[in-house]
């Protein structure tokens, strides 16, 4: 009936691939903070480096530095999204 040898091979390749898969997902977590924090970081020093060139006020350091939030906040979504979703969860818009 059963044979033990691909019951138990079966069992072990599924617990490894749901191993690997969830630190895959880890790592593209921390990637994502680090996308969001290198893109403010990128946008106020291009905007510092802009205002004394240019040797204006902050106008470009913040005027950048919110570009690189918003650019932040987008690479980080797209990432976070990356990391998909089991077929159970579903989106609040498909639970009405």
């Amino acid at each position: 009936m059963n044979d033990p040898d691909k019951t138990s091979a079966g069992t072990d390749q599924k617990g490894q691939g749901g191993y690997w898969s969830s630190r895959f997902k880890g790592l593209l977590q921390v990637g994502a903070g680090n996308m969001f924090a290198s893109s403010i970081i990128a946008g106020f020093l291009l905007g510092f480096l802009l205002d004394k060139w240019l040797e204006t006020a902050p106008v470009f350091m913040l005027v950048l530095g919110a570009l690189g939030v918003v650019a932040g906040m987008r690479n980080a979504k797209k990432t976070l999204l990356a990391t998909g979703r089991d077929e159970s969860d579903k989106k609040d818009s498909d639970r009405l």
